[in-house]
């Protein structure tokens, strides 16, 4: 079949860019992360939030931006799962100062969910924390985790000297969320049974004998 002349510019691009040794548009040879997020850690720190009641009900999403040299926003955010899952969803965006503002207002109007602003180090021990817990359940954090997490620079979470619990009354407990498919019901409950035969597993996540 005949490629259109749309589709055959594409693919010359796509022929072009890895004779360039792959680097796309924006994006750092060495790594492949968006320049724009490269200079971002190192950028001022604009606004940082974080659930009211998280531990309590498990679920919450950590919002954390940064203010550009062009004056721009660069935003991250976490959905935390302090129960199980770690990070069970990352988001990053950058967006003019007009949006920025209108999305973080939306973002603190969320009837579901109250915020308290606190400080980087804070957001940034929360946020690794429970990546570290999930991942002794060996659960991964969600596949943007990679690059919003960029948004926490150099932050020294050592700093932080708020103690975190995770697990529900001492144990993972899996909630399944709206998003969640029958297939991820099966792997995570998968996962975490295999978990509660490992007994480093059962000593490190808090897992009742």
């Amino acid at each position: 079949m005949a490629l259109s002349s749309k589709a055959l510019q594409q693919k010359r691009t796509k022929k072009a860019a890895k004779k360039k040794g792959g680097k796309m548009p924006g994006a750092s040879v060495r790594t492949g992360i968006p320049d724009v997020w490269l200079a971002a850690a190192n950028a001022p720190i604009a606004d940082v939030y974080t659930p009211e009641g998280l531990f309590e009900t498990g679920l919450g999403t950590v919002w954390f931006s940064r203010r550009l040299e062009d004056g721009r926003y660069a935003v991250s955010a976490f959905l935390v799962d302090t129960y199980c899952l770690g990070v069970k969803n990352a988001m990053y965006n950058i967006f003019p100062p007009d949006h920025y503002h209108a999305e973080l207002e939306k973002f603190l109007q969320r009837s579901s969910e109250q915020f308290n602003a606190r400080d980087a180090a804070y957001a940034r021990k929360l946020v690794e924390l429970a990546v570290a817990y999930a991942h002794q359940l060996g659960i991964e954090p969600h596949a943007d985790y990679k690059i919003a997490k960029l948004i926490f620079g150099d932050v020294d979470a050592s700093s932080c000297e708020v103690t975190f619990s995770f697990g529900r009354d001492g144990s993972p407990c899996y909630i399944s969320g709206p998003g969640d498919t029958p297939a991820d019901h099966r792997r995570i409950l998968k996962q975490l049974e295999k978990a509660r035969k490992d007994p480093l597993a059962l000593l490190t996540a808090g897992f009742d004998d």
